[in-house]
């Protein structure tokens, strides 16, 4: 009995680690993505296209962007959508389709005009994609780019700011881009089209300058992840303040006394997610899909929970709904039922309603869960309880006719929600989905757009261009034979383990021997313990090892590819590098004109110095000899009065002198006579 215990558990084990890998891929096939885009900023007419549809409708600022959704920009406009931490930004007439949104690809169609594309954070294996009619760009860094596209002239022009990509053409052709290089083509091949470079210090670069600016000083992106889409309205229209029990917390200004999160807005139908809460504030994004709402005092507060994970998950609404576990309706009364709701706290399981994954559930609740707590597993909810937290209107309203208003809302006394039930899906059935009818997607009352994209960009493409399909085909073909590879090896297991089986039969003989022989078969049984917990420890090793060389399979085939696109851009060199040595000789032309200018400038600025120089110089020379003037002046007048004083001495001496003279000269001449001597 015990060695058919023992078969049987690792034939149940080994068939499991053979459907691992495909279980893996069956997940995350069924699990919607956790990222989405926004339109996070517009000025001027903008419109959006949901998708399904070929109808426009005036651009819906917390509307979830999703895989088939467009935009159109008017003259004159423009717009800023964020994918995570990636920025897009739309200039005037552009038109640009959300071809693919998921977790692990992005892929953008430029239609035609204009796009600026700043990427923040490193990609991490998520590929980034934009296509126009001409090529198919796939960007490979952190940096800024900038694609224009002219359908009518069908050419494609490139410009690289920061950071490296490759361009794609039909037929594998590859051509890789670095920082400062621009690239302009038409037709499908890559082939190098006429006329001037790329004008990258227009008013639109200084427009997304001017917004990369705004972006990179926010004051919330200290506190939540930059991944968190919609962060950046929350500096305008609130405050941080730190808590010790939440840690940080955002209030929001300019709200009711009465409000309660989840209480302004509608409910609409976007694919995959299902029922998607839409709020009406301008900052009613991010605190709607990601952390939890708290009640703090008499305030409600939003805290976004940890923020060290690499990239937060996008959820379509976290709220708990109440009235009864069988489709949480609510009786109103005369034969109407009600629809509430009320959002989860912190470290409350959100669980959607729909299918998913244990993986994914988990990952999409990390923001809600708190470092120092696990989730709480209480009968209830704790803003059930919570006067005014739970919002009611009429269930023939819920879905439908746009935002709710205030006699919408139905006030019902709160100790009703105290003890009900609460489910995770509302009781209203999704509406069916499909171009032309009325409410298929989820009663969105948008407005009719203002501005219109041509008529030849109003109808949706109905077939992707054969150039788009070659890079994505080799990521899916190294991904199909990694998972073949996996597959291959847990069926080799698995028929090691049947031939092991063979042995068992013996071993159940050994069970029959008599009594005295049941320490020995104990023994053995213990033994065959053992040797299945080492089965299995080689099972797992020989798992990660095919995982790893999966893994080195795959940087293999990134290696080749690196290299053909080397080879193809050798062989485009007629293409591509002769533009560009002309280009470099401009520039290096230019550069030495520029050098010259800027050192006759500098001689002159020299000359223009020294004269300056020898101008002071001479400045100072002449004060030095003021200032000497001015210092012998006493002294000259000094000299002067003793001179004055000195001269009548001087004069009577003088005069002494000529007397004594003159006596002399008489005494020599014998006419001296004495006193009393008569002549």
């Amino acid at each position: 009995m015990t060695a058919r215990l023992f078969s049987s558990s690792v034939r149940r084990w080994l068939v499991g680690l053979a459907l691992l890998a495909t279980g893996a891929l069956a997940a995350a096939q069924q699990d919607p993505p956790g990222i989405v885009a926004r339109l996070n900023f517009h000025q001027g007419t903008v419109s959006f296209s949901p998708a399904g549809d070929d109808s426009w409708y005036d651009a819906p600022p917390n509307r979830p962007i999703t895989t088939g959704d467009r935009l159109w920009t008017d003259r004159g406009a423009r717009a800023e959508v964020f994918i995570g931490s990636t920025a897009v930004r739309l200039d005037g007439q552009t038109s640009l389709e959300f071809t693919e949104i998921a977790d692990d690809t992005v892929r953008l169609t430029v239609q035609t005009g204009s796009v600026q594309v700043r990427v923040r954070d490193e990609l991490a294996g998520q590929r980034l994609e934009v296509d126009t009619d001409n090529m198919a760009f796939v960007i490979d860094r952190i940096g800024e780019y900038r694609i224009e596209s002219d359908q009518q002239n069908d050419t494609t022009r490139l410009a690289v700011m920061s950071g490296n990509g490759t361009a794609y053409g039909e037929s594998g052709s590859a051509l890789p881009l670095g920082a400062r290089q621009q690239l302009a083509v038409s037709g499908r091949n890559l082939q190098a089209a006429g006329g001037p470079p790329m004008q990258i210090a227009d008013a639109f670069d200084r427009w997304v300058d001017e917004r990369n600016r705004l972006d990179d000083q926010s004051v919330s992106a200290r506190f939540v992840s930059r991944g968190v889409v919609g962060y950046q309205q929350l500096d305008q229209y609130g405050d941080w303040q730190s808590n010790a029990e939440y840690g940080n917390v955002w209030y929001p200004r300019s709200v009711s006394p009465d409000w309660a999160p989840y209480q302004d807005g509608q409910w609409v139908n976007v694919a995959p997610w299902g029922w998607t809460w839409v709020d009406a504030a301008p900052w009613g994004f991010a605190p709607f899909h990601y952390g939890r709402w708290a009640r703090v005092g008499p305030r409600w507060g939003w805290v976004p929970g940890p923020t060290q994970h690499a990239r937060p998950v996008y959820s379509p609404a976290l709220v708990g709904f109440v009235g009864g576990s069988a489709g949480a309706a609510i009786s109103l009364g005369g034969g109407r039922n009600g629809v509430g709701w009320f959002p989860l706290a912190p470290n409350e399981e959100w669980r959607p309603g729909y299918r998913a994954s244990r993986r994914y559930i988990d990952e999409a609740n990390r923001m809600g869960f708190l470092s120092n707590r696990g989730p709480q597993r209480n009968d209830f909810y704790a803003h059930q309880r919570v006067p005014n937290a739970v919002t009611v209107v009429p269930q023939e309203r819920f879905g439908r006719g746009g935002a709710f208003g205030q006699r919408d809302l139905i006030r019902m006394p709160d100790d009703r929600f105290a003890r009900a039930p609460a489910v995770f899906t509302p009781p209203v059935a999704l509406p069916q989905q499909g171009p032309g009818r009325q409410g298929s997607f989820g009663g969105w009352g948008g407005r009719p757009a203002a501005a219109m994209p041509p008529a030849a960009l109003q109808a949706r493409q109905q077939q992707q261009m054969p150039m788009f399909q070659q890079p994505r085909d080799a990521a899916g073909r190294m991904q199909q034979e990694q998972l073949q590879r996996q597959q291959q090896g847990a069926l080799r297991q698995q028929q090691e383990a049947q031939q092991r089986d063979g042995r068992f039969p013996q071993q159940l003989q050994q069970q029959q021997q008599p009594p005295g022989f049941q320490q020995p078969r104990d023994a053995a049984a213990r033994m065959q313990q053992e040797q299945l917990q080492r089965q299995q420890q080689d099972a797992v090793r020989q798992q990660q090892e095919a995982q790893q060389r999966g893994g080195r399979f795959q940087q293999e085939q990134i290696v080749r590819q690196q290299e053909a696109q080397q080879r193809a851009s050798q062989q485009q060199g007629t293409l591509y590098q002769q533009p560009q040595l002309q280009q470099q000789q401009q520039n290096a032309i230019r550069q030495q004109q520029e050098a010259q200018q800027r050192g006759a400038q500098q001689q002159q600025q020299a000359a223009q110095q020294q004269q300056m120089q020898q101008q002071r110089l001479q400045q100072q020379q002449q004060q030095q000899a003021m200032q000497q003037q001015q210092q012998q002046q006493p002294m000259q007048a000094q000299q002067q009065a003793r001179q004055a004083q000195q001269q009548p001495a001087q004069q009577a001496q003088q005069a002494q002198q000529a007397a004594q003279q003159q006596q002399q000269r008489m005494q020599r001449s014998g006419t001296l006579r004495g006193p009393n001597e008569l002549p």
